[in-house]
């Protein structure tokens, strides 16, 4: 009975979701797929996630969702001190490793939403990859002055 109450002491003690991923196609895993509400009447928003790659390298090549005109990949950097953005074809889901879509990194750019983006609802993004098959995922949509979610990985 002790061991039965230490296990359940300890599995409450792990993160919300952190032992099933959002979704799963060709061996790649979505977890944690979030964005920030809106700020104001913002017409743009971004989508944050980590992809964890399955046994060969894959690449993340294209988003859409019915929430927004178009859902782009974009990367910030940082260049000679000044913070700026830039499209990209494609991220790279190295196998057996995490990639995270994080803020000041990777990201996928919502441009054109329909409607602001407000807390606590969901939304669905459908991911294209260049040799997993499409997945579509459910977007947390948490407080603007929210903080990432740990999701214990990240790269760029």
């Amino acid at each position: 009975m002790a061991l039965l109450a230490a296990a359940l002491i300890l599995a409450s003690m792990l993160p919300a979701g952190a032992a099933t991923p959002a979704a799963e196609a060709g061996g790649i895993q979505v977890e944690h797929p979030w964005a920030r509400a809106s700020a104001g009447p913002a017409t743009n928003g971004a989508v944050y996630l980590t992809l964890k790659g399955g046994a060969r390298p894959d690449s993340l090549t294209g988003a859409s969702t019915p929430v927004a005109a178009s859902a782009d990949l974009h990367v910030s950097m940082s260049e000679q001190g000044i913070m700026t953005m830039r499209p990209v074809r494609a991220v790279p889901v190295p196998p057996h490793a995490a990639m995270t879509l994080a803020p000041g990194g990777y990201h996928i750019m919502l441009m054109g939403l329909k409607q602001p983006l407000v807390a606590n609802q969901t939304f669905p993004l459908t991911l294209t990859f260049a040799h997993a098959a499409p997945m579509t995922v459910d977007v947390q949509v948490l407080p603007l002055n929210h903080a990432m979610p740990m999701s214990g990985h990240h790269g760029m």
